[in-house]
């Protein structure tokens, strides 16, 4: 859940981008910042920290990032570390993203299912969510053993539930209420 805080810096940053024609340029940066907190801890650590004293901070962004960010990007850097507010720099980032596919009318869609999709088959289905939903998806797909057959999607806040799983739920239901026939 993104705080109310770093929702407003991502939309004033937005808009900054937006007059500046940058917003591509920021999200490729955003991107790459945010692959490398998430591929080290310590990095993730840095950020969270209240002991690293500011100037120590932004020493060490300028080492790390000045060569392969974007001057905006870096001046946003600095502004979040000048103000104390380094710890919201990841979840900035990510909504900024978020809020760029949302402008752009992508939707983030979450798949599981109880086997690997083929490419094929995620084709497929990305066609019938983006039908379903009248915008493009953007699609992850994960694994899931435990719903024993075919899938569930997560469209924002919305469950399309078509898994083996959740059809014998409702039968057992159905069972139990004594609202079954055979007939």
């Amino acid at each position: 859940m993104i705080s109310k805080a770093a929702r407003r810096y991502s939309i004033a940053l937005y808009s900054i981008a937006e007059e500046k024609s940058s917003v591509s340029e920021l999200a490729k940066d955003f991107t790459y910042v945010l692959e490398l907190i998430a591929g080290s801890r310590d990095l993730e650590l840095f950020f969270k920290s209240p002991v690293i004293n500011n100037a120590k901070k932004l020493a060490a962004v300028k080492e790390i990032f000045e060569s392969k960010v974007s001057p905006m990007t870096m001046n946003f850097l600095n502004l979040m570390i000048k103000r104390g507010r380094e710890a919201l720099t990841k979840d900035i980032m990510t909504d900024f993203l978020n809020l760029k596919k949302e402008k752009e009318g992508i939707l983030n869609v979450s798949v599981k299912s109880a086997v690997a999709l083929s490419d094929e088959e995620k084709k497929s289905l990305g066609n019938k969510i983006d039908s379903y939903t009248g915008k493009k998806s953007d699609m992850t797909y994960e694994v899931d053993k435990s719903i024993i057959g075919g899938f569930i999607a997560n469209i924002n806040d919305t469950i399309l539930d078509a898994s083996i799983k959740r059809q014998l739920e409702m039968l057992r239901d159905k069972f139990r209420s004594g609202d079954f026939s055979l007939n």
